[in-house]
């Protein structure tokens, strides 16, 4: 009897034994993973869980100090966990049972897992439901009422979608981490725009009661931004306006000059410029053209090297001496107009364009040996030598026109041009050059024309006027305000 008792409590015990065991082969090895989460220990389900947890957790989005909380799978993260690890003893021999009486560890599992990410999905959740929300536009500098100055514009932030994306990449590999730090850029306050600054100028025309005829180009040399446009009694016209180049011509003159030399240049042509450029003496220009272009063809040389470089309206067809004679008569797009014709000379004309242009091209050739010049006069025209022109032209200090709107100190390199016309009247005044300012560089071109006589006092203040208005605009953290009362043309 005893022994039949001991034989039914040990066959009792195996019964047991054998349903622990299948309870215990549902249960995976200790140390097994499941991608990179540990699940030893826990059932296939269990498991499961726990991966889903953890590769599809929520992810916390920092755009820059807000903090976003969404689910993994709105953000496009997919999981596969294969469904035959529902049963996984059918996958694995498991343990046999004896070793399993014996307490013999099980090997651990290594299971895959499959994750991957929809960009599509990404990307369209990132612009829908973060940048729309959190990106803030920047507002550029507007008009102070009553002022030469402009408000202090206020900067932006975007998010930068596809430099962000890696980040999210980095969490197929990295699933324990929950973090996402987007890439937010900054959007910093614009420069007056185009449209808003040349209403601000015309408005200037309009106020000052200016009724003639203006021509304002303007060139952001950094953003390349170009401002150009006409006035004709306070209405919006057609620019390249033929006007009368005065002196502004003696910039393609000293260019042209160069072209014909070598350097170190001979201290009697540096004289004969700086007497040209920085004085604005006639006799010099002629001097120059005779003696270093050469022949009495020299002023058509000029006006032939403006237009093989593309100024179809720029040209001189003459010397500067009273009596010169006319070498040629040119008729160009701008003077041919119909609908604009201010009887310009017809010795030396030009238009805020050609100008504009031409100074662009000057400073492309100083500063990086580039540009029109370089590329239609090579080896003739190099860094150098246009550092040269802007040189001459920096020294020109006359206090009035453009340069009277700037801060005191501020390089403006120019050339500015007027004189008395045919009926003997001053008609045209006309100041061009490049602005070295804090914040940019830039072409400033305007030409003021007045049908009946050009009134200079006003008319210098209200091209200073002008001028100070692109400063500000263009460099907003240095403006200066206007000093000079109200500008009232007639």
């Amino acid at each position: 009897m005893i022994s039949l008792g001991l034989i039914l409590a040990a066959g009792g015990l195996v019964l047991y034994a054998g349903r622990q065991f299948h309870h215990f082969q549902k249960i995976l090895p200790l140390n097994s993973r499941w991608g990179v989460v540990n699940v030893g220990g826990l059932s296939v389900e269990e498991a499961r869980q726990q991966v889903m947890a953890v590769y599809l957790g929520p992810v916390e989005l920092m755009y820059q100090n807000d903090k976003i909380h969404v689910s993994a799978e709105e953000l496009g993260f997919h999981l596969n966990l294969p469904d035959q690890l529902q049963n996984l003893q059918t996958d694995n021999p498991g343990l046999p049972f004896w070793a399993y009486l014996w307490n013999k560890p099980q090997p651990p599992a290594d299971l895959p897992v499959e994750v991957w990410l929809d960009e599509t999905q990404l990307r369209a959740y990132l612009q829908d439901e973060i940048a729309n929300r959190y990106d803030i536009s920047s507002v550029p500098p507007l008009p102070i009422p009553g002022s030469s100055q402009f408000s202090a514009g206020v900067s932006g932030r975007y998010l930068d979608i596809e430099a962000s994306l890696p980040r999210f990449q980095r969490l197929l590999k990295d699933p324990m981490s929950r973090r996402v730090e987007l890439i937010v850029n900054e959007h910093a306050a614009s420069f007056v725009e185009n449209d808003l600054l040349k209403a601000v100028l015309i408005t200037e025309l309009r106020e000052a009661n200016f009724d003639g005829i203006a021509e304002i180009y303007a060139y952001h040399l950094t953003e390349n931004q170009e401002l150009h446009f006409a006035v004709d009694h306070g209405q919006e016209v057609a620019a390249d306006i033929a006007f009368s180049a005065a002196s502004t011509i003696k910039i393609p003159i000293l260019l042209t000059a160069l072209m014909q030399m070598e350097t170190p240049l001979p201290d009697e042509f540096i004289q004969l410029a700086e007497r040209m450029m920085v004085f604005s003496e006639n006799p010099p220009a002629d001097q120059i053209m005779n003696t270093y272009i050469g022949s009495t063809l020299a002023p058509l040389k000029v006006s032939e090297v403006l237009q093989e470089v593309g100024f179809k309206n720029t040209f001189l067809a003459g010397y500067f001496y009273l009596g010169a004679p006319l070498l040629q008569r040119f008729e160009t797009p701008a003077n041919q107009r119909a609908d604009i014709n201010l009887n310009p000379d017809v010795y030396n004309q030009t238009t805020g364009g050609d100008m504009g242009h031409l100074l662009r091209a000057i400073y492309s050739c100083a500063e990086s040996n580039q540009g029109v010049w370089v590329e239609n006069f090579a080896g003739k025209l190099t860094s150098e030598k246009c550092t040269f022109v802007l040189e001459m032209m920096l020294r020109n200090r006359i206090g009035v026109l453009g340069q009277a709107g700037l801060p005191e100190g501020v390089p403006y390199a120019h050339k500015h041009g007027w004189s008395e016309e045919s009926d003997g009247l001053l008609h045209t005044i006309s100041d061009v050059g490049i602005v070295f300012g804090p914040q940019a560089d830039y072409v400033l071109v305007i030409f003021l024309y007045d049908p009946v006589q050009l009134l200079f006092e006003p008319a210098n203040a209200l091209m200073a006027r002008l001028s100070q208005r692109i400063f500000n605009a263009w460099n907003p953290n240095f403006q200066v305000e206007w000093n000079f009362g109200k500008v009232q043309y007639r």
